[in-house]
Order: C-alpha cells, then structure tokens, then sequence
C-alpha cells in the first residue's frame, strides 16, 4: 500500500517536514520517539516550551510514523479552539482521517473484511451522534463519565420541560433520564470497542501496523477549558487498545490553565498525570549547530555597498557569537528566527539604501543591539555614541568563546562609540596629544591583544575595520546609525 494511501497529509509534508530538512538535529530522538510510541497503546505527553519546536517535530514524526506503516492522524486543535464542542471536533476528524485508509481498494480476498469495516463504520458514527446528543464532556470536570451524561441528558429535558409537578410527567421524564444515561454509557464501550477492532481490520486488510497513531498539536494554544475538554475527550471517549496519542503541549502553561479553573492551589500536576500514562521532553537544541544547519548567506553582501566587520573573511565566526548570545539569554528557536529576520533585513536595507560606496557595519553590534530590542532591555534606547559601555543582557558563554564573550561585546561597542582622551591607539602603536580630542572608544586602549574565543587574536581586524572611520567615501556606522536601523526592523514580528 502506497504511504501516501493511508496518510492523508504525507504528499503534503514529506519534502517540507523530513529529518534530512530537520535543523535541530532531532532526528534520532525523533526515530525513537516513534519506535517507542507505537510499541503499545498509550497516551503520551510530549512537553515542549514555547518556540522550542513542537509542530516541526511532530510533523516530521506524522511523516516518520506513516513510513512505518501506522496509519496516522494528525489534528490541531487550536484550529477548532472557537468550538464548545472538541468531541465534535475530535470525532471528526479522526473518523474522516481513519476513513480515509479505507478508501483504498481491498486486495484481492479482502472484500468481506471491507464490508465488515464499512459496517463498523457506521456503528461508530451512530455510536458517536449518541454520545454528541447526550454527553458533554465540556459541562463538568470530575472523571466521571456518568454523571457528565446525566447532566448533559437532564439539561436536555429541563429545556423542554414547562413543568414537573405532576407525578406522571417526572415519573415519564426520570425514565426518559435513566435510559439516556444507560444509552451513553453503553456508546462510549462500544466506541472502544469499534475503534479497536478497526484497527485490526486495517492490519488485516491493508498489512499495516498497529496501533493507530492520533498527534495531537497546540493544545497549549487554546483556551484554558477547551484545551481541558480535550483531555477529557481523548480520555473517556478514545483511550483504548489499537490507539496511541500524543499530545503535543507546554506542560507548565497546561498546568496554569487547570489552575485558572480549579484555583491556584490545585494540584495540577497530580490532575495531569490522569491523562497521560507518560511524559517525554523535546531534548535542548544546540544553537550553534542549528545556526550552522541554517546555511545563512553572509557572501551575498560581498558584491554590495556593504564591508561586513569583524569577519571580513570568515563570516561564519558570527555564528558562534550568535549561538552564544542567544543561549546566555535563553532565547528560544521561535524568537531566534525572529531575531535573524530583522538582522537580514536590516542589512538588506543597508546594502540597498545609501548611496555611498561603502557602509561599514559591525554585524556583532547589530546582533548584539537586536538582542536587546528583543529582551526589552533599555541600554538599547537609551545609547549614544558617547555614551559610557553599559549592557544588562547576559554575556556569560559558558564555553563557546572560552569565557571571553563579554570583552569580545565590549570591544565591538567601544568600535561604534567614542570617548575623549590624549592616547589614541593603533594596533601596533600610539599617538599622544597634548590635549584631549574625541577618538573611537577602542582607541582609547591598546586593543591589540583583544581576543575572540581562546585562541584567535582579533586586534588586526578592529585595525583594519576602524582605518575605514574617517575615510571619505566610507558610511561608518556608528551606534547610533544602528539603533535607527533596530527601531526599524523592530516592527517585522
């Protein structure tokens, strides 16, 4: 059977979500997620914080999944979050993907299972307008099924209901309870029941693997009682043997959602763990590694009015700053794609803007004045170009420039900002003035023996790059031509 046969979302997703398209190096964790996942029935939550990547993974997980041969259902439910109703939305959209397997023709000898799962089909559709009409999982959170289809069948009749006085009619209408309660309960065994058999039916007609998988995304989107309502669902009504979900969500925030309902000291994590038989953790991505999966085209520049400073020849050294900028602020993938967006585009904007020969940019000043936007931070706003070096974002590296990040970010700012003194240095001498004049910030210092990481000497480049500040025909930024361009890339989100 054709993949794309009993996956109805693969030819959509499998060039766009693959591991080989995978920047975050999330391909084993990935397989054995998968491996894992599908070895019983179960439900899994898969905890992820904001921007770390959820969707991409779970989508190339659908893609690993149905190359596996296990049907596979994909559903997201933020998109259905206007609903009061997700076991409407869930029922149909897990009928509609299930279907969808049998729509292929049965092989040769499989026509009577092919009427025995389009009959089956049909009882669960019945099975399923049952519980619609007469259950709400919406209407109460205790667990308990009974009394949320007693509600739900009692609401129904009060509606109707002018009055109940006489002795006839609440005898008529109690029976008429009873019996819709009965009815309810009875639907969702048999829900189970018809979903586990289908998915035998499947492996027998069709030789695909068990159980059906069913990715449930965005949960954490939504608002704090649907996304509760959808537990309830996936709990009640589709936990059973042939079916696995997972659930894709911000743990922490779903835990703050249950709060919002039941109070701020519920125990929401204890309330969690009766929906999920287990909880897995998307591993922490190396930044470095992504930036350079990323393939970022600095060269385009070269041809431009653009000189690209402090790696005018290997460009790819930013990568590093970047990777640990983002990681001593704990910036998440989301917002590092956000960040790299107006960082583009600002050069974008500058290499087709001016009209001198050459603008001079510090990319480290760039990055470093974007990550200060994005934070919030107020150094940001309030610098000049003789300002004092004052920055409140954190610049401990840990071990990607060998603890030498917050010199290396000082270094670029003293290249954009000036200060007064008598010394002026140059990478290799020094000019005394019998009076104070106004000099780069960096010159006021020998900055021959600034470093970039432990073994790389960076003075002959800051050399090189501040020869160009007094040249003619040379646009050298300095900080304040950097926060007008921040201010500007700000509005892109």
């Amino acid at each position: 059977m054709d993949v794309s046969n009993h996956a109805s979302k693969f030819n959509q997703w499998k060039d766009t979500y693959n591991w080989d398209t995978c920047k975050t190096n999330r391909k084993e964790y990935g397989q054995f997620i998968a491996q894992f996942l599908t070895s019983e029935s179960r439900v899994l939550n898969l905890n992820g914080i904001y921007g770390s990547g959820k969707t991409e993974f779970i989508r190339r997980l659908y893609v690993e999944l149905a190359q596996r041969n296990h049907p596979v259902v994909y559903i997201d439910v933020w998109e259905s979050d206007f609903s009061n109703n997700p076991l409407a939305i869930i029922c149909s959209e897990l009928l509609q993907q299930i279907e969808y397997v049998f729509e292929e023709k049965a092989p040769t000898g499989k026509a009577v299972e092919i009427g025995k799962a389009k009959t089956i089909f049909n009882k669960l559709k019945s099975k399923l307008g049952i519980c619609l009409k007469y259950a709400e999982p919406a209407t109460a959170f205790t667990g308990d099924l009974s009394l949320i289809s007693g509600v739900k069948a009692i609401s129904k009749i009060v509606e109707v209901t002018p009055d109940l006085n006489d002795s006839k009619q609440f005898q008529k209408y109690t029976e008429e309870v009873q019996k819709n309660h009965i009815s309810s309960i009875q639907a969702v065994k048999d829900i189970k029941e018809h979903i586990t058999y289908l998915s035998e039916l499947i492996k027998i007609i069709y030789e695909l693997h068990i159980p059906i998988v069913i990715l449930i995304d965005e949960l954490d989107r939504c608002r704090p009682n649907y996304a509760v309502e959808v537990l309830e669902v996936i709990k009640h009504f589709f936990e059973t043997e042939g079916c696995t979900f997972l659930v894709a969500t911000n743990t922490e925030v779903l835990e703050h959602s249950v709060r919002s309902i039941y109070g701020a000291d519920f125990d929401a994590q204890l309330y969690l763990r009766r929906f999920f038989d287990r909880k897995v953790s998307l591993p922490p991505v190396s930044l470095i590694d992504y930036l350079l999966s990323r393939n970022l085209d600095f060269n385009k520049y070269k041809s431009s009015s653009v000189l690209l400073y402090p790696f005018k020849e290997d460009q790819k050294n930013n990568l590093t700053v970047f990777a640990a900028l983002f990681e001593a602020n704990k910036i998440e993938l989301r917002d590092v794609e956000q960040i790299l967006g107006r960082f583009f585009a600002s050069l974008d904007y500058a290499a087709n803007q001016y009209s001198m020969p050459n603008s001079l940019i510090n990319t480290i000043v760039l990055i470093v004045g974007l990550v200060e936007q994005h934070l919030e931070n107020k150094e940001q706003k309030i610098r000049l170009n003789s300002s004092d070096i004052a920055i409140s974002i954190n610049l401990h590296d840990g071990s990607l420039l060998d603890s030498h990040l917050k010199e290396f970010i000082h270094s670029m700012l003293a290249c954009v900002t000036t200060t007064t003194s008598k010394i002026c240095h140059s990478y290799n001498s020094r000019r005394e003035y019998s009076e104070l004049r106004t000099v780069l910030r960096i010159q006021a210092k020998n900055f021959a023996e600034v470093r970039f990481g432990k073994n790389h000497n960076i003075g002959s480049s800051i050399s090189e790059m501040i020869s160009y500040k007094d040249q003619d025909n040379c646009n050298y930024w300095m900080w304040e031509d950097y926060q007008k361009i921040i201010e500007l890339s700000g509005h892109i989100e």
